[in-house]
């Protein structure tokens, strides 16, 4: 007896360890998009659509037929600018015999998937003995569809995915990846430079914090480089120049990662920042979209680069608001034809009294060349 049943519980762990299951691999496993572009989609014939995911499905033992093999995709949503909540956007649903392993992938699903079939890994043409293919309700497509005609993608919001496979006698077997799986969807927001905070603001440290904010996908980049209005006629132009970070340049933004800030003394592969030079400086990010990756781009901030400690007159900073930090920097500067001038009462021409912006626009002439100091006389 005791033998009889030390038998039968051998003969049912072999049984548990060997169970039959439909394997299912991803080729490849949904990708998690900063943006859904549903322009890129072709509901009407789902092979012009582009490749979002794939499933391969195949028996365990690698016996054949397997009868009624039941395969659903679902998707749903969590949308509360549409008053969706977890609401239904569609679910696929077929019924076949798998004859050998199948591929299934996005492309197979659209209104004629059911008289177009599919062929299995041994060129079968498989016919679903049932397909069913269920949509969000009327109205609340409407309202969807019009925000995406307006966004030209899905609204921010939580996008889940679901894929089951199941058959009499079989266990769903995912390997690899998992088979339900969210997304979340922002709208990407604008990049705003933080720090250094203006467009032309004097630091006395040369490896500075560089710091930005913005929501939206998590791919950023940095590019800094030196600005002198002599040889650029804007801080447009100076990013087209030889940048400082990255170094040596190689025509494009360094990579950050997904952090929102940049520590200059600790990144590699960069020029030193120089005291007395201007510096321009623009962020960029990367979002993944499910047809090509979308830049979005900062505005352009410059700084110039100060003796640690250095303090200006409140005249200087007159001068500055008057003229910019980079053309303030040129003629006030180290090697500057004004270097050293401190305080002021008033500006004179001529003997004629001219107000601070007058006497700007005249040094603005003097930069770009229409005039020459020929001798500077201060009291």
């Amino acid at each position: 007896m005791k033998k009889m049943l030390a038998y039968t519980l051998t003969l049912l762990t072999v049984a548990m360890t060997y169970g039959q299951t439909l394997q299912v691999t991803a080729q490849p496993d949904l990708a998690e998009w900063d943006i859904i572009y549903l322009t890129d989609f072709d509901f009407e014939n789902g092979q012009n659509n582009p490749l979002i995911f794939g499933y391969r499905i195949s028996a365990s033992d690698n016996v054949y037929p397997v009868s009624d093999v039941h395969v659903s995709f679902s998707m749903t949503a969590n949308v509360p600018s549409l008053g969706l909540s977890n609401e239904m956007l569609f679910n696929a649903s077929v019924i076949m015999t798998l004859q050998a392993p199948i591929y299934i992938s996005n492309r197979d699903l659209d209104q004629n998937m059911q008289d177009r079939g599919i062929a299995d890994e041994l060129g079968n043409q498989i016919s679903f003995d049932s397909f069913t293919l269920d949509m969000i309700d009327e109205d609340q497509r409407n309202g969807l569809i019009n925000t995406v005609m307006t966004l030209g993608s899905m609204p921010s919001g939580n996008y889940s995915f679901n894929l089951n496979v199941s058959a009499a006698g079989y266990d769903f077997a995912p390997i690899g990846f998992q088979p339900n799986k969210q997304i979340t969807i922002v709208t990407p927001a604008n990049i705003d430079l933080i720090s250094p905070s203006q467009w032309w603001e004097f630091i006395g440290d040369a490896n500075p914090q560089f710091e930005w904010n913005s929501s939206g996908c998590d791919e950023y980049y940095i590019r800094i480089c030196e600005y002198n209005p002599i040889r650029h006629s804007s801080p447009e132009d100076a990013m087209g120049s030889d940048a400082s970070y990255p170094y040596p340049d190689v025509g494009d933004f360094a990579f950050v990662g997904s952090s929102n800030q940049l520590d200059y003394a600790s990144v590699s592969g960069k020029k030193p920042l120089e005291v007395g030079k201007t510096y321009a400086w623009q962020v960029k990010k990367k979002c993944s979209t499910t047809g090509s990756d979308r830049e979005f781009f900062s505005e352009i901030y410059a700084f110039t680069i100060s003796e640690a400690g250095q303090s200006i007159s409140p005249c200087q900073e007159q001068l500055r608001d008057v003229l910019g930090g980079s053309q303030y920097n040129v003629l006030f500067g180290t090697n500057g034809p004004l270097e050293g001038y401190d305080e002021c009462a008033d500006f004179s021409l001529d003997g004629n009294t001219i107000s601070p912006t007058e006497f700007g626009a005249l040094l603005v002439q003097l930069v770009n060349g229409t005039y020459e100091i020929e001798s500077i006389t201060t009291q």
